[in-house]
């Protein structure tokens, strides 16, 4: 019966062993880690209650039951308390009882102990994680107060690049045309290396005699 169970528990999320207690599926969400993500996926927690009954699950269990070994409601009703029964003795009899696709029971003291599978039920699979880069992904991001994208601060930044060249360049050509404008001036002019200093010579003027030698 407990394939029907698994089968059973794994739609409707949840049932109930009469005697035992609750079994039911909790969602568990992606989870990364330094390499990689962990698939999403349900795990299975147990809720040890001896009072529980099998009014607990709906009809719709005992019909399935019922439809699937050819038997009427009440018939599969009746097999499922005494398939129930059944493992409380095994557990009180220090026995494990072993749950294909679900866990196992045991009961080494005064309570019951259950262990899920291993592996976190999941249709899916965990990945390596890798780092992806979009040289041309456009993303939206936030300068001061103003939201704005990659791709415009690139395009602000190209801009700005391309005004500080312009004004180098004009800066540059104005320069070149000073000098230009100077050098013609100075030729026009006859400027020369030549005239560059004072070749005159200075010649020493004597005073008059101001008094007469006796």
């Amino acid at each position: 019966m407990f394939p029907l169970l698994s089968a059973y528990l794994y739609q409707k999320k949840k049932i109930t062993i009469p005697g035992i207690g609750l079994f039911e599926l909790h969602p568990v969400h992606a989870s990364t880690g330094f390499d990689t993500v962990d698939a999403p996926g349900w795990e299975i927690r147990f809720t040890e209650n001896r009072n529980a009954t099998s009014s607990e699950n709906p009809d719709v269990l005992y019909e399935s039951l019922a439809a699937k070994e050819g038997i009427r409601k009440i018939e599969a009703l009746e097999q499922f308390e005494e398939f129930a029964r059944n493992i409380l003795v095994r557990l009180n009899d220090q026995e494990t009882v072993l749950w294909e696709e679900v866990g196992s029971l045991e009961k080494p003291d005064f309570r019951i102990a259950f262990t899920p599978q291993a592996i976190t039920l999941s249709p899916f699979t965990g990945i390596t994680a890798q780092k992806v880069i979009r040289e041309h992904a456009n993303l939206q991001l936030r300068v001061g107060e103003k939201e704005t994208s990659a791709e415009a601060i690139r395009e602000e930044q190209q801009k700005e690049l391309a005004e500080k060249n312009r004004s180098r360049k004009i800066t540059w050509i104005v320069l070149a045309a000073v000098v230009a404008i100077a050098a013609a001036f100075l030729l026009r002019n006859g400027c020369s290396t030549q005239s560059s200093g004072n070749r005159q010579k200075v010649s020493i003027q004597k005073t008059p005699s101001t008094y007469q030698q006796k």
